[in-house]
């Protein structure tokens, strides 16, 4: 009965479904939860329930009753590893479809995987290592092991992939080209701009899932008045600064009773940036669904309530449907809201528009909060940076005599520039990089540096986390965190002058991807980290509480082993709990946290 049950989850969705014992190499461990014929029958029931949900979306503009994420949490993320028994039929089918013949043309695990079994259980190490948050150490690793160029090797990896939404979706065995040499890299990244379609089931068609480059191109022309830095960034600042103030009086108060999870914390405040400042979401509205949203997103079940983040979802989109005083700078009134605005105004089907918020709530807080944490982690590590950091910061506020500051202001931080933008490299939170599929065949660099052909189609991964920890890009410093690195201009993360508009990249730095389809709402984050970092700043200095204080010191790469203390990418990156961690049918599942000691200074 449980593995008929499993099997119909399996054709429901375009998200794997395991069995009981699933995991590298279906064997028994201690630490998995093993899961009942009830428990099973429940997720197929909220499988159901999901794929009709986004079928009603895309048909009439029914809000659906649950998200993906909710999905996930709900069923203890059963979807995310498939069984053996699974994998072995779509094995034989990606074979008998020749969409495995790229594990010939250039190097990677498949080598080492000369039987059936051996391939299955490497198809599962790499579902096992995405849902554990160390895919792309996994990658490095192997990189190392099998490319012949180091950090900087292109290397084909076997995965499961998914594509589409609902009823539509599948999922299917391809081959995915990893692509860290730096100028493939780059190459591919502007010229191929059609995504993988790997987010589609989550996310829809919105901007950043959607494999139709029109519909890609519409919804970007249409968004990107919101985010220009002089029109509507500028003018939703006060808004955004008075946001940053009450979180250092927020931060004061949680400090006097102990350590405090600046993980947390930081997340939190991204949220509510994203949701009053960008999107002119109601405060009242925000604070009773930031915590449900990221929760949600963390996944850890019994954390909220089920369907918390539908839920969240519904009252959001229902405050900016009844807000009349939203506003583009376009509109000639004063701008309010500028992201829901534009979304209010568009002609955009149901789906992109959900989509998007969806979107918007997860990458537009988690990759803020993700890098704003890893900026507190290296000045914990760095005492001497951080005090270096506060005194240009008691200078930029005694030049500003007593008045808030305003956009233009904030050029004037360049040691701020400069540890945003290390942060940026050492710990992208967008360790991933971007999903492409080539839209002609063209070639990438091979084990030997001779150029390999591949295919119009082939689904290619290029990387940030390889490139940004590469020794030959970046020097024997690869791994040390030093803003005063000789950057390349156009590498700097900026504000406030002439050159914020320009996405920060080269062909060895990509926090945000590569124009044209780089991060539409980098401009807006590179805003509100300025306003909260120099406010906590202004007012704290930041040291490590236990256990992480066992970090000081620590040597820590590209690749990482079990135990060891590592950035944990799931989606973004955020750094590892070490005091706590989930677990699900197929192993532990890491999470995110940073306990640390708040100062209060002395002006």
């Amino acid at each position: 009965m449980a593995a008929r049950l499993r099997a119909l989850a399996a054709q429901l969705l375009p998200v794997p479904v395991a069995g009981p014992r699933a995991g590298v190499a279906d064997v028994q461990d201690p630490r998995r939860k093993q899961l009942s014929p009830e428990a099973i029958q429940q997720f197929v029931k909220n499988v159901k329930e999901y794929v009709a949900s986004c079928d009603k979306l895309s048909a009439d503009g029914t809000l659906p009753t649950m998200t993906n994420w909710d999905l996930m949490q709900a069923g203890n993320h059963l979807g995310a590893v498939t069984s053996k028994r699974e994998l072995i039929v779509m094995l034989d089918e990606a074979e008998a479809a020749g969409r495995l013949a790229l594990v010939a043309v250039l190097p990677g695990p498949w080598s080492d995987a000369p039987t059936r079994e051996e391939r299955v259980s490497l198809i599962q190490q790499v579902q096992i290592a995405e849902a554990q948050g160390r895919n792309v150490q996994q990658i490095a690793e192997w990189q190392l092991r099998y490319g012949g160029q180091g950090l900087g090797s292109n290397i084909a990896v076997p995965m499961v992939g998914y594509s589409g939404a609902g009823s539509k979706g599948s999922r299917q065995i391809h081959v995915r080209i990893v692509v860290t040499d730096p100028g493939d890299a780059e190459r591919l990244s502007r010229i191929h701009t059609r995504k993988e379609g790997n987010f589609e089931s989550t996310l829809f068609d919105s901007i950043i899932s959607t494999p139709d480059n029109d519909h890609w191109r519409r919804q970007r022309q249409h968004l990107a008045e919101a985010f220009m830095p002089l029109s509507s960034l500028a003018q939703i600042l006060p808004a955004s600064l008075d946001r940053a103030k009450h979180c250092a009086e927020r931060l004061r108060v949680l400090a006097e009773t102990g350590a405090v999870d600046m993980s947390d914390f930081l997340l939190h405040e991204a949220q509510a940036q994203l949701q009053v400042a960008l999107m002119g979401i109601p405060e009242s509205v925000m604070e009773s669904t930031n915590s449900n949203i990221r929760s949600t997103f963390m996944g850890e079940p019994g954390d909220n309530e089920p369907r918390a983040l539908a839920a969240s979802m519904r009252r959001i989109l229902d405050a900016v449907e009844a807000d009349k005083n939203l506003a583009l700078p376009s509109d000639g009134c004063p701008v309010k809201g500028p992201v829901s605005a534009a979304m209010k105004t568009s002609d955009f089907p149901a789906s992109t528009i959900y989509g998007n918020v969806l979107l918007l709530l997860f990458a537009g807080h988690d990759t803020t909060g993700h890098t704003m944490t890893w900026f507190l982690f290296e000045l914990a590590r760095h005492p001497e940076i951080q005090a270096a950091l506060q005194l240009e910061l008691d200078e930029f506020f005694s030049g500003l005599a007593g008045r808030d500051p305003e956009y233009r202001d904030l050029s004037k931080l360049s040691l701020m520039d400069r540890c945003i933008t290390e942060t940026l490299r050492l710990w992208p939170a967008v360790a991933n990089g971007t999903f492409r599929q080539l839209q002609f065949g063209d070639t990438v660099k091979g084990a030997d540096g001779q150029e390999v052909k591949l295919p119009k189609g082939t689904l290619v991964h290029i990387v940030n986390w390889s490139r940004h920890r590469n020794p030959e890009l970046w020097g024997a410093s690869v791994d040390e965190f030093d803003p005063y690195r000789n950057f390349q201009d156009s590498e700097l993360a900026r504000v406030g002058c002439p050159l914020a508009g320009k996405t920060p990249q080269s062909d060895r730095f990509s926090p945000f991807a590569h124009a044209p389809r780089s991060c539409l709402g980098k401009n807006f984050a590179q805003m509100e980290m300025r306003l909260i970092l120099a406010n906590l700043l202004r007012h704290f200095s930041f040291s490590f509480a236990p256990p992480y204080d066992s970090l000081l010191g620590a040597k820590m790469s590209a690749t990482s082993t079990p135990g060891e203390f590592r950035g944990v990418n799931r989606g973004t990156m955020g750094p590892l709990d070490l005091e706590r961690q989930g677990s699900c049918v197929w192993g532990e599942r890491q999470l995110y946290a940073l306990k640390m000691h708040v100062h209060v200074r002395a002006h």
